[in-house]
């Protein structure tokens, strides 16, 4: 199993900013493991402080409810996965085609994570009994990657002297698409190579539409 962080021999008093950061991450990052590896329900919030060796006050000033930990801890780790995909901006080009090709094959690529997969699975679990909780991805996730692929859409079309009618709409096109590909594939044998070249279809398509952007 994982070694776990702890947050064990803590200084009295108020905690530095460097201090305060550093016990959130450990917070988060114990969250994050548990939560995965057991489920929502069955994980406590005392037991996230016991395992982060953290006072259960501070947990709670940080963290009023276990909803609240669990939202942070979408944030954090949708927060980790844009910095990976990020990695690779390098190869962005100014070529709207070439922009778009490369995020849908980032999102494909990122939706096979087998974590990404286990946090869709535990969001699944408590979508029914709470849905802000289910909402929190969609929120920070698909709103994140539909506003990334407008704002290149429309500074395309800005570019080129285009009207952009709705870039929004495009992205969330994009997005959706792939999404459902992969909730339909979720099972399957597919080969990753098949989801890219999924991907590559589905930015075909709407290129050969971009006058209807």
């Amino acid at each position: 199993m994982t070694k776990r962080p702890t947050a064990a021999a803590q200084r009295r008093g108020r905690p530095s900013l460097a201090r305060a950061y550093a016990i959130d991450k450990i917070l988060l990052t114990v969250a994050y493991q548990l939560f995965l590896e057991h489920g929502f329900d069955p994980v406590t919030m005392e037991q996230i402080a016991s395992t982060a060796q953290v006072a259960k006050g501070t947990l709670y000033v940080r963290y009023p409810s276990k909803e609240a930990l669990f939202t942070a801890m979408i944030d954090a780790a949708i927060e980790r996965w844009s910095k990976e995909a990020a990695l690779q901006n390098n190869l962005l080009t100014d070529d709207i085609e070439q922009r778009l090709r490369h995020h849908a094959r980032t999102i494909v690529t990122f939706m096979q994570h087998p974590e990404v997969m286990a946090m869709q699975r535990l969001l699944l679990s408590v979508s029914t009994r709470f849905p802000d909780l289910a909402s929190a991805m969609h929120d920070r996730g698909y709103r994140y990657i539909v506003n990334l692929l407008a704002s290149d859409i429309a500074d395309a079309q800005h570019h080129t002297g285009a009207s952009a009618i709705d870039p929004e709409a495009v992205g969330q096109l994009i997005v959706s698409s792939l999404a459902g590909y992969h909730l339909q594939a979720i099972g399957s044998e597919r080969a990753a190579s098949e989801a890219l070249a999924f991907a590559n279809r589905v930015v075909d398509l709407v290129m050969a539409a971009r006058a209807a952007w």
